[in-house]
């Protein structure tokens, strides 16, 4: 296949731009003048001006989701920058990876409060786009205030909550060309004498994705969602009550050539449930005295249920495989606020978060050749734990009008037991502990009242998964061992930024430097490590990683009323080193991002309508992994997608809303640098809102 080059001006703004963030990446969005002096909560836990952040931020606003099309979260935030999209060849149910890392050192966080997961692909992204109200994302390490899992990143999903009158309503209805799928969502919300509700829930229904190589077979995915929101304050106090649920299924596509290689004879995955519940208790108290501002407090419950099922056929057997495993947590989190005192803001806090896995493999074999494998059905049970406790603080210091430094610091500790197990391989007790103090540092200097320069060092810290440390998994026929004695990951963090907010000219931007140790993998087992299979293999603390780029988005609008060109943009390279084996190909592509032109104004007599005509793509990447059978184990070409998004708002109070979506209009065959999936094919998706 004939690869697609780049254009020029696409790569020369890569290299010569230095910017990282507020992008409005969803279709259809409008970059409004004055973006970067939008307030986030995910950087310091306390409300600040991105302008004043020293971490590297993007934003995609409650407008810009009101007015995409996409069906998932993961999609929303495909183009920002130092974000790659991966889907484990399951349609719906893509993670992120930021700055090439891998998912599951990425943290997804809904109102600050995480959702955890022990599995290799990373966390799904569990939630319908219409219960959220704004995307935070922050890249580079943040475990200093979120903990572990966040060495790469954090993205923090935040709900909508209640509304301004006694009763309103909001209901959606979009269709996907390319699934013939489509999504629906209803809710009812208000403000009754202070107390504020919202009650909603959504479905999507897809069909195997079709695209320029063909139907893929077995993409097809669906999912249900309710949510429910409660608030009230009681003077200086204020309580909020959540609840999530959401369930989706969703195929697993596999290649013809994988289905059918000797001794393989048929292939067939798919995940049957993939759902979370979530109950959430948050509180507030607003002191305002002369030393403490606030108190906080946060607590959750939540459940996670798999179901992963495998058919296996071969020239000697035929067998069902089907997972089940539920992942209980509890968490909770206590907060002070200190007023400024002589140039300080403290806060600090203290965190506590449990992980129960309970988990079951059942294997059916049919066999007609005894020798190698026996008819019969083995299952196989596993629970296991993790327990954190951390404590943290962070001093916001205002050194003088122009100057501040943001210095933080956690410390960490874990506990893991592997409960019960009947594996003959593994036994049962406690697992290593373990005692981890980290920190970050942060500098803003405000060369005048457009322009911020910042600098930012921070530490990451990941413990090992319950899967690496206690109970394995499954690779394909393979087991991967877990190994008690596994050091925990960590990482350091360099961001050099610039922002820039004129009236017409957003600039953000950051030059990064990444390096992360005890980075863990599963490898060949060796005679030395003892493994119970021939075949099977063993997570390993494998070496280091180390990453660099530059990340960009820019945008100006002073080239004609209501017109803004803009780009997002990512110039990256990541290398890992094992013991005997170092790569640059890590399925990281030297470039990636988006430019476009798109307009915002009157439209025959339609107050509000908007257009985005933009490129999407990519340079080629290549995945090389020591101990496997082919040197390169993916190679990806570079392309470019042609892109068109419009839409109008309606009505007095633009309460109707009209979104359409055309992608990928030269019908271009691609598979993007993290996925398995090929592009959807030349399509369109719609979006209609009502609000009364």
């Amino acid at each position: 296949m004939q690869m697609c080059k780049l254009p020029r001006g696409l790569l020369a703004l890569a290299i010569l731009a230095t910017a990282s963030g507020t992008v409005r990446a969803s279709p259809g969005a409008f970059v409004a003048s004055g973006a970067l002096e939008e307030v986030v909560v995910t950087a310091s836990r306390t409300r600040q001006r991105i302008l004043e952040s020293p971490a590297s931020l993007s934003v995609i606003s409650e407008q810009e989701l009101a007015r995409a099309t996409a069906p998932s979260l993961a999609e929303l935030m495909r183009d920002l920058p130092g974000i790659q999209v991966t889907d484990s060849g399951q349609p719906g149910q893509g993670r992120i990876r930021i700055r090439g890392e891998e998912s599951r050192r990425t943290a997804i966080l809904v109102n600050s409060q995480e959702v955890t997961d022990h599995y290799e692909v990373g966390t799904p992204l569990s939630l319908n786009p219409a219960m959220v109200e704004r995307i935070e994302v922050m890249r580079g390490s943040g475990s200093v205030l979120y903990g572990s899992q966040t060495l790469s990143g954090v993205v923090n999903l935040i709900t909508k909550k209640g509304g301004t009158k006694p009763l309103q309503a909001s209901v959606e209805g979009g269709y996907d060309s390319a699934t013939d799928g489509y999504n629906s969502f209803a809710s009812l919300y208000g403000n009754v004498d202070g107390f504020e509700y919202r009650v909603a829930g959504a479905k999507s229904d897809h069909e195997d994705r079709s695209t320029p190589a063909g139907s893929m077979d077995n993409t097809g995915f669906n999912n249900d969602s309710v949510y429910v929101y409660a608030g009230r304050d009681f003077g200086a106090h204020r309580l909020e009550y959540t609840y999530e649920n959401y369930e989706s299924s969703s195929g697993a596509y596999v290649e013809e050539e994988v289905r059918t290689t000797y001794p393989l004879t048929d292939f067939y995955v798919e995940s049957p449930r993939r759902d979370r519940d979530k109950h959430g208790l948050f509180y507030a108290w607003d002191i305002d005295s002369n030393w403490l501002q606030s108190v906080s407090a946060n607590a959750f419950q939540q459940q996670n249920d798999r179901h992963f099922y495998t058919y296996t056929e071969t020239v000697w057997y035929s067998r069902d495989i089907n997972n089940y495993s539920t992942l209980d947590t509890d968490g909770a989190l206590l907060q002070l606020d200190l007023q400024p005192l002589g140039g300080h803001r403290l806060i600090a806090g203290l965190q506590y978060l449990n992980d129960d896995v309970d988990q079951i493999r059942h294997v059916d074999t049919v066999s007609w050749t005894p020798s190698i494998a026996p008819t019969g059905v083995e299952v196989i049970s596993d629970r296991a734990s993790i327990e954190t406790w951390a404590w943290f603080a962070q001093d916001q210091w205002e050194i003088n009008d122009r100057l501040s430094l943001t210095a933080g610091l956690r410390q960490y500790y874990v506990d893991g037991k592997l409960d019960y197990t009947d594996r003959a391989s593994l036994t049962p007790g406690e697992l290593d502990s373990d005692q981890k103090a980290i920190g970050a540092l942060g500098l803003v200097w405000a060369a005048s009242e457009e322009v911020f320069l910042r600098t930012n060092v921070s530490q990451g810290y990941v413990y090992p998964s319950l899967t690496q440390l206690a109970t394995g998994a499954y690779a394909g026929s393979n087991f991967v061992n877990p190994d008690p004695g596994r050091n925990a990951a960590t990482s350091v963090h360099y961001d050099l930024g610039l922002r820039l907010q004129r009236t017409e000219l957003t600039l953000d931007g950051t030059v990064f430097y990444t390096e992360s140790d005890d980075y863990i993998n599963h490898l060949p087992c060796t005679p030395e490590d003892n493994c119970p299979g021939r075949r099977d293999r063993l997570y390993q603390n494998v070496g280091e990683s180390n990453a660099h780029g530059v990340e960009l988005f820019a945008a100006y609008g002073g080239v004609t009323e209501g017109m803004e060109p803009y780009a997002s943009l990512t110039w990256m390279k990541r290398k890992i080193e094992y013991e005997e084996f170092s790569t640059w190909n890590t399925a990281v592509p030297d470039l990636s991002g988006r430019i476009g032109l798109r307009w915002q104004g009157v439209l025959m007599s339609v107050p509000a309508a908007w257009t985005d005509f933009y490129l999407r793509g990519e340079s080629s990447s290549d995945l090389e992994e020591p101990g496997t059978v082919r040197d390169v184990l993916a190679e990806k070409s570079s392309w470019v997608t042609a892109n068109l998004s419009a839409g109008v708002d309606l009505g007095r109070e633009s309460q109707y809303r009209l979104s359409v979506d055309l992608f990928n209009l030269t019908d271009k065959k691609y598979i993007a640098s993290t996925e398995n999936l090929y592009g959807a094919e030349r399509s369109v998706a719609m979006k209609l809102s009502l609000d009364w």
